[in-house]
């Protein structure tokens, strides 16, 4: 393979999935986009992916995709319990529209390492150049603490609320129970992506450029 890796300058030996495979259920793996990649930017971050598949796998509502992958996630769990008492380490009964559930914390960090690593490659894929620059991460369909426990006012809803606001243009994507994608063209040449796992998980990724990182520190 020719060509340099999706995220990085180092050369391209192998193929990244986006998002990552085993996010798709076994029959719903064909046509995956794939995008260049070093061997560290396609296998470096797997602990993370397994962690971010299970976490959002399990959520409230996600469809039937999501369960046939949480059947591998069970597996996962079983051969390392250790595993599964730190993924859930605080988790909590709670009611949502009548439904018992759970809560726990969810690790943001590795949470948002994936979900740049996603956005690099979709952009990498759709617009057939790399971004230079950073991805800002939110997630709306994670919930603040106080709110989920307490009932409180979610103090992120108003900027829920300005990201649903925006028109974004949907993207071809080859399994949209699995995946969906959307873009949304801002100001300065930007642009977000929606993106949305087992009809349910909804995540936003905008671009930050590195000219306009190093001018806002000074």
């Amino acid at each position: 393979m020719r060509g340099e890796c999706y995220m990085c300058n180092a050369a391209a030996v192998t193929k990244e999935h986006v998002p990552p495979r085993s996010f798709f259920p076994a029959g719903l793996r064909t046509g995956a986009v794939t995008v260049p990649s070093c061997v560290r930017h396609n296998l470096g971050n797997s602990n993370d992916v397994e962690y971010v598949r299970n976490v959002i796998s399990t959520q409230h509502g996600v469809n039937d995709a999501a369960a046939e992958v949480f059947e591998v996630t069970k597996r996962s769990f079983d051969l390392s319990p250790r595993l599964m008492s730190r993924t859930f380490r605080d988790v909590r009964p709670i009611s949502i529209d009548g439904d018992e559930t759970g809560a726990f914390t969810i690790d943001l960090q590795r949470h948002r390492r994936v979900m740049r690593a996603i956005a690099y490659g979709l952009y990498f894929h759709y617009f057939g150049r790399k971004h230079h620059g950073d991805w800002q991460i939110f997630t709306p369909s994670f919930r603040h603490k106080a709110s989920v426990y307490s009932g409180r006012p979610d103090p992120w809803d108003g900027f829920r609320a300005l990201l649903e606001s925006g028109h974004y243009v949907p993207l071809s994507v080859p399994h949209p129970a699995v995946f969906n994608c959307g873009a949304f063209q801002m100001e300065h040449g930007q642009m977000m992506f929606r993106l949305t796992f087992y009809e349910r998980v909804v995540v936003n990724a905008w671009t930050q450029f590195r000219a306009f990182v190093q001018w806002s520190r000074n």
